[in-house]
């Protein structure tokens, strides 16, 4: 048997937490950036995905770059992947209003799957050990490690912003310690693009609308939505997750608040328009944001300059 599903974790914050999906975006504004994400997909429906995940970045001017760490945990069904990855990207200063950037991350990647809640037409599970009497299906918990690879770019011109990425380069698959043989997961290399344009309207309110373009081998998805920030304090925003009567997805609402100069709350709701609507009851996600204020440093260290009074 063949199964295709979900893997990358599906997020409709993206745009305020662009680092998830692109390994440039390390340090680009200058400062010390901590995202916490948290994500409920489909709720009301049993094993619908869910997804928690951390990360921080900042730039590192001595090498005009920046560097990153990122967790992330994802469920789905009797499956939990969890990923750690650190990242170094080089950015470019073309001119003074051209950024570009260049990234890549590495690190490792467990995939687990959880046998013992599975449950078969023909199977015991009455006292324990349990029995699937399936000579493919595992009664127990399985555990696999591989290493992951990620690379992005990231170019800023004026108020237009742009990026490439891919994740899970390596197409690797995991092998578990475990007789049955047959029972493998493969990594699907995925893909993204997206454009983000910021546009000031009068001294209190900027417009950013945004598109995301998420490809694999088999599927395609895109995401397209429109944010409003007033007066650098509240954000209110709407989207759209589909590209024809076939995909459609969902449809989302966002809203955010900054607490401080450094702390910010965005929250989304996803209503969902697939034929999955009549098993749930839409997706919620939270993002927590907290970025330093003032640049970090003063730019690029000055060279050293010696004074031949002193030895």
């Amino acid at each position: 048997m063949f199964l295709l599903a979900q893997q990358s974790p599906q997020s409709s914050l993206y745009n305020h937490n662009l680092y998830n999906i692109n390994p440039a975006i390390a340090g680009v504004d200058g400062t010390l950036a901590i995202n916490a994400n948290l994500r409920r997909q489909w709720l009301g429906l049993e094993g619908a995905p869910g997804t928690q995940s951390i990360n921080a970045h900042l730039p590192i001017y001595i090498t005009r770059g920046g560097i990153g760490v990122s967790i992330q945990n994802a469920t789905l069904g009797v499956t939990r992947n969890l990923k750690a990855n650190a990242s170094y990207n080089q950015i470019i200063n073309i001119n003074e209003n051209t950024l570009l950037s260049l990234g890549v991350s590495g690190g490792i990647e467990q995939h687990s799957f959880n046998g013992a809640d599975i449950r078969t037409p023909d199977g015991i599970y009455e006292g324990l050990p349990i029995n699937h009497n399936d000579l493919v299906l595992s009664e127990t918990n399985e555990v696999a490690v591989v290493p992951t690879l990620a690379l992005g770019m990231y170019l800023k011109f004026k108020q237009l912003s742009l990026g490439i990425s891919a994740d899970n380069l390596l197409a690797s698959t995991f092998e578990f310690d475990d007789s049955r043989s047959d029972i493998v997961f493969n990594q699907i290399r995925h893909y993204y693009g997206y454009i983000i344009y910021s546009q000031d309207i009068g001294s209190d309110i900027v417009l950013k609308p945004s598109v995301l373009v998420k490809a694999e081998t088999a599927e395609l998805q895109v995401d397209i939505n429109l944010t409003a920030e007033f007066q650098e304090m509240f954000l209110l925003g709407a989207g759209y997750r589909g590209y024809n009567e076939f995909s459609n997805d969902s449809v989302v609402l966002q809203g955010g608040i900054k607490m401080s100069n450094n702390l910010q709350f965005i929250y989304s709701y996803d209503f969902g328009l697939s034929e999955l609507v009549t098993t749930h009851s839409g997706s919620h996600e939270i993002l927590v944001k907290y970025v330093i204020d003032s640049k970090i440093g003063k730019g690029v260290p000055p060279p050293i300059i010696y004074n031949p009074r002193f030895l």
